[in-house]
């Protein structure tokens, strides 16, 4: 697509971030918005170790991880509404706040076709749940969890799409190379290709293939940066049946566990019962 020389906005990353920022920005203004992604479009998302090849030959970009719906689009897609676990943003931002973003956010996703069905909201079978987990010397975080599933993932995806295509101009298969900046101030963004294209705002939002691009272009610009504490994990697979009486109730449970001799916490993430991997 032809892109114009400025914009009021330019957005890095095709992901959730990038998406739900080009969602609000054209709800709420008249600005003139720009995403782009150095992955393809949905439909032309597609992993050759799941093909003919049945391993990863580490394709630049990566099918899984770029592209419009970012790293998820291809995942189970459960959205986790609670602000117990999940990230930091309520040491950011005050609890009530937090809590009516979900909301919101939950709400944006099911205008755009996510399931109505939610998980966890039988607080008996929640609470048979916590009884059985203490039993074993584990914390149960209860949570309500809406699974999409792939299948509505990739739908949602498209229909967000179909929604901003019209709003905004969207450049696939476009990698920054480098934010330009002047005098503290953020100027547009480079192109691998050397095009530069003007803006009076740049949201990153870059994701998981994009965190080394976005620590290089901090340490360039002398922006102030923190770490997350890294997990290190494990994947134990069981026979789905095993779990059912977790999982039919409550999809996914977050149990916590503190380990005798050193006091370590360990807990699971990211169930999926007759899922892929």
């Amino acid at each position: 697509m032809t892109v114009k020389q400025k914009y009021d906005v330019v957005i890095v990353g095709a992901g959730p971030a990038g998406i739900f920022a080009a969602l609000e920005l054209t709800s709420n203004t008249g600005a003139s918005v720009l995403i782009v992604d150095k992955g393809p479009a949905l439909e032309r998302r597609s992993c050759r170790t799941q093909g003919e090849y049945g391993r990863c030959l580490r394709c630049d970009p990566c099918m899984i991880t770029c592209g419009w719906g970012g790293a998820g689009a291809f995942s189970d897609g459960k959205l986790t509404l609670t602000a117990n676990f999940g990230g930091y943003l309520n040491e950011l931002v005050d609890q009530k706040i937090v809590r009516q973003l979900i909301e919101e956010v939950d709400d944006i996703y099911l205008s755009f076709g996510a399931p109505q069905k939610v998980y966890g909201t039988n607080t008996e079978a929640v609470k048979e749940v916590e009884r059985l987990s203490a039993a074993a010397g584990l914390n149960l975080i209860p949570a309500r969890i809406r699974h999409l599933g792939t299948e509505n993932c990739y739908r949602v995806l498209k229909n967000m799409y179909d929604a901003l295509v019209g709003k905004i101009d969207i450049l696939m298969n476009a990698s920054v190379s480098e934010l330009i900046a002047e005098n503290g101030k953020v100027k547009g963004i480079r192109l691998a290709s050397g095009d530069s294209i003007a803006a009076e705002y740049v949201i990153c939002g870059p994701g998981r293939a994009g965190s080394k691009w976005m620590q290089d272009e901090s340490c360039r610009l002398g922006l102030n940066s923190s770490n997350n504490p890294v997990d290190i994990g494990v994947r134990v697979e069981v026979p789905a049946v095993i779990m059912e009486t977790l999982t039919d109730k409550i999809y996914e449970s977050k149990l916590i566990y503190f380990t005798s001799q050193f006091d370590d916490r360990i807990r699971t993430f990211c169930m999926n019962p007759y899922g892929v991997v």
